[in-house]
C-alpha cells in the first residue's frame, strides 16, 4: 500500500472540488466532481457520498477509485486505490461531523490508497 506524500496531502487541503474517477464491472468509466474529500491518514482518504449515483454502484461493484489534486507548483497528482461505503462506524460519523446538514451524508467512502502519481512517473 502506498503512503500520500505531505507534499499531495498539503495539495489537497488547499484544494476545494476533486474529479474522482471509478468503473463499472463492465469497464464503463464513471468521473464525478466531490467537494468533500480528505486524507484521514497517509493510507486512507475519506469521500463524503452526498448524491452518488453510479460512483456508489461502481465502488459497491468493483471499489476501484482514483481522483486528480492539482498543486500549482509540483504539477497534477493522481491518487488511486480500492474503496468501500459505510453506512456505520467512526468514519461514517465522521462525514455526519464534517459535512454540513444541508447535505445529504448518506455514506462514507473511504478510499485504501495504493498508486500515486505526479504526472506520468510513479511516486508510490
Amino acid at each position: 500500500m502506498a503512503k500520500l506524500p505531505d507534499a499531495v496531502k498539503k495539495a489537497m487541503s488547499k484544494q476545494d472540488v476533486f474529479v474522482v474517477a471509478t468503473s463499472s464491472n463492465d469497464n464503463v468509466p464513471n468521473v464525478i466532481y466531490v467537494t468533500h474529500l480528505k486524507a484521514v491518514d497517509d493510507q486512507t482518504v475519506l469521500i463524503a457520498d452526498n448524491y452518488f449515483n453510479k460512483t456508489r454502484d461502481n465502488v459497491l461493484g468493483n471499489g476501484k477509485i482514483a481522483f486528480a489534486v492539482l498543486d500549482e507548483e509540483k504539477g497534477s497528482y493522481q491518487v488511486k486505490g480500492t474503496a468501500e461505503r459505510l453506512t456505520e462506524g467512526p468514519m461514517f460519523d465522521e462525514v455526519q461531523k464534517w459535512v454540513p446538514d444541508r447535505l445529504p451524508r448518506v455514506a462514507a467512502v473511504v478510499m485504501h490508497v495504493k498508486e500515486i502519481y505526479n504526472g506520468a512517473k510513479s511516486i508510490s
